[in-house]
């Protein structure tokens, strides 16, 4: 009996499928179809050969088609642990009102408006069976044979429209993209249902394999014309045929199908073994992942190189300067290249249709994304092309999609979403480099501190991910990545500038002592709109603002960047926060306030800056004073006065008095520095001083020569 591996484990779950084939319509809207009966038997016959219980259903009316889908449900109910569901339909399918529908047969459609009374909704039956059971389901909708249905509006329904969600646990594939119609096939079958019958029994493939190389095949198979899409909200891999690596159950492959098998490999190596382009290679590798030649393959794949982007860019630059487009394109860059020069020539309706069905085969390239980004905001505007993108990365779990639909919100959202987005894929290097615009001042205008912070980190990260090689890899037009790398080694020059200990703490304090007590002014390395103080026991309190100043950059008021402690204010470990530019909350930043050092480094810091008043001359009753009064008011920083006369060595001591810091700046009124002066001869020519500070460093000597 075949199982269902999910994570490589045997589940002995039920599995159920229906399968339903509408092909003799006879309405004006509805035509004949000649291959969905014999679709949905072969879907049918290979669903039975994986095991599957299947109730086959064909050429039903509404009423049977609802039964039908209302009786399936029951027994899924009854289905244990792990169960299985597949429904396949084939058949007329349509698009009206945003909502996709299936046409059974004596369906009486002449608008959309009749859709709703007249179809099966599609939403309705993946609803219905997500309910029924908790396991997976794989829905295979075989449909959007060109329909001639009139729209309420104007024009005709012809496709599909993209699912706006996925059920949970469900894998859904379409026969072709959205807005597309797909071929009824020439011969007995459809190619989209053959080629499904023959990869679903492919041993070890799962489903995304499947219908990865279904895709392959039905775009070979028509000409580029059809490219079928799927949406996954799986979690798990699921094997309907286990093979290869894959653990537990039985095979039923008899010794005559094994051979098949390792024939088809042989084949399809020998095909592509020599071959220079790496999608073939790549083709044999989604196929035989653990095949016989598969390390052959990643070699090979290590030989030929990356050449995928330089080759489209090349066909593109050849197609643009003859202004051809590719006939019946199979390759993703075919598609691509087509989709360009659609784009150039003002064809955006066109152009929309070939991106999608480039997007179709699972690309990793972010710049496709970005051009088509540029196609549908001319189309649809931004927020036209957000719902656009929301309901395309609907089902995917690829993570250029994810990034490329993230790229479309506002600004608070992209950095949210960005920032989870790189949490989640870290070495997807062009989410660090988007993201760091976000911070930058070409898109802000003006940076906060944090703002300038952010965009630092993120940008060292990108250019760690540029060397890694997770940068180049994500783009086609080679030209467009490095200009951004040029862009981010620019800004990140600038910003590396930035002083370390402020992005620490940006939150310095420059005391200053007066007889009336201590004035705290504070310097902030970042653009405040308002500031905040709290001392010990207490809370924050706003510092206030100038009165009547205006910051012209942001007509907000300025904040006043001082306080205020009394004279006898001990040790004081002092907290601020401020709101930057930006109106975000920084800090709280801790700052310590140590009144003994503050008061020698904020005396030494004066006597240094205005050391030419160090002394003065004065001739009085006969004699020559010298007078050294700003040193005796500033003689907490000083330790020792040295002083000569007629000579660069000081070799005499002025006392100057012991400090008071109560009251720092007063003049002793008796003892030592209550003298300000001392008496020099008269015939002195200069004298020199030098200051021994009481931090233990010493000033220069200075000179102060004697008036004439």
């Amino acid at each position: 009996m075949l199982v269902c591996a999910l994570s490589g484990k045997a589940l002995a779950g039920e599995r159920l499928a229906l399968v339903f084939g509408n092909a003799d319509y006879g309405s004006k809207t509805l035509p004949p179809l000649k291959n969905p009966a014999n679709d949905a038997a072969l879907i049918a016959d290979s669903l039975k050969t994986a095991g599957f219980d299947v109730e086959l259903v064909l050429n039903a009316d509404l009423r049977t088609m609802k039964r039908s889908v209302r009786d399936f449900t029951d027994k899924l109910k009854q289905a244990g642990t792990g169960s299985i569901a597949a429904v396949y339909y084939s058949g007329h399918g349509f698009e009206a009102g945003g909502h996709n529908y299936l046409a059974p047969l004596k369906a009486d459609l002449r608008d959309e408006v009749d859709a709703e009374f007249e179809a099966m909704s599609v939403d309705w039956v993946l609803s219905a069976v997500e309910q029924a059971h908790d396991g997976a389901n794989i829905v295979i909708l075989d449909a959007c044979r060109n329909t001639a249905l009139k729209r309420s509006a104007g024009g005709t329904a012809g496709g599909f429209t993209l699912l706006s969600s996925t059920p949970r646990g469900s894998f859904i594939s379409f026969a072709t993209a959205p807005g597309s119609t797909a071929t009824d096939g020439q011969g007995l079958n459809s190619p989209y249902s053959g080629a499904i019958a023959r990869e679903i029994l492919v041993p070890g493939a799962t489903i995304e394999a499947v219908f990865k190389r279904v895709r392959q095949q039905v775009v070979e198979a028509t000409g580029g014309e059809q490219v079928p899409w799927d949406h996954s909200s799986l979690t798990t891999d699921i094997v309907l045929v286990p093979g290869g690596n894959q653990a537990g159950g039985n095979t039923v492959a008899s010794g005559s199908a094994a051979g098949n098998a390792i024939q088809l490999e042989l084949q399809f190596w020998n095909d592509v073994k020599d071959s220079n382009d790496t999608a073939e290679i790549q083709a044999y590798l989604d196929r035989f992942p653990q095949g016989s030649f598969a390390e052959l393959a990643r070699k090979r794949l290590e030989q030929v190189g990356n050449g995928a982007g330089s080759d489209i860019e090349k066909l593109f630059a050849k197609l643009q300067s003859r202004s051809l487009l590719v006939e019946n394109p199979t390759r993703p860059h075919e598609f691509y290249a087509n989709a360009r020069l659609r784009e150039l020539k003002g064809d955006y309706p066109r152009a929309r249709q070939d991106y999608l069905k480039y997007f179709a085969f699972g690309e990793p390239q972010v710049d496709p994304h970005l051009r088509f980004q540029a196609v549908l905001k001319v189309q649809e505007g931004r927020a036209g092309a957000r719902e656009v993108y929301r309901a395309l990365s609907q089902g995917r779990r690829d993570p250029t999609t994810l990034f490329a639909e993230i790229l479309l919100e506002d600004r608070d959202e992209r950095v949210r979403r960005l920032t989870a987005f790189i949490d989640a894929y870290p070495d997807f290097a062009p989410a660090l480099y988007a993201l760091s615009l976000d911070y930058s001042q070409a898109r802000l205008g003006q940076q906060s501190l944090a703002d300038k912070t952010k965009e630092l980190d993120l940008l060292k990260r990108f250019m760690k991910g540029v060397e890694d090689g997770h940068f180049l890899r994500y783009f086609i037009d080679q030209q467009m990545a490095a200009e951004r790398v040029e862009d981010a080694k620019t800004r990140l020059a600038a910003l590396s500038l930035l002083n370390t200990t402020a992005l620490a703490n940006p939150v310095k304090i420059i005391p200053m002592r007066s007889n009336q007590g201590w004035m705290l002014n504070l310097s902030i390395a970042d653009r405040t709109r308002e500031i905040f103080v709290r001392l010990p026991g207490g809370d924050f309190r706003s510092t206030g603002f100038v009165n009547g100043a205006v910051d012209p950059t942001t007509g907000q008021p300025i904040p006043y960047p001082s306080f205020e402690l009394p004279g006898t204010a001990g040790d004081t470990d002092i907290e601020v926060k401020y709101t930057d530019i930006r109106g975000e909350t920084q800090g709280p930043f801790k700052v310590n306030f140590r009144p003994g050092a503050a008061l020698v480094a904020g005396q030494k810091d004066i006597l240094e800056r205005l050391s030419n008043a160090w002394v003065s001359y004065r001739d009085w009753n006969g004699k020559r004073l010298v007078y050294f009064t700003q040193l005796i008011s500033y003689r907490c920083a000083i330790d020792t006065v040295l002083y000569g006369v007629d000579t660069d060595t000081p070799d005499k001591e002025f006392e100057i008095g012991t400090c008071d810091p109560d009251n720092p700046h007063a003049i002793p009124s008796a003892g030592p520095g209550s003298v300000v002066y001392t008496a020099i001869p008269k015939p002195t020519g200069y004298i020199s001083v030098q200051l021994s500070y009481a931090d233990g460093t010493r000033s220069e000597v200075k000179r102060f020569d004697a008036p004439k």
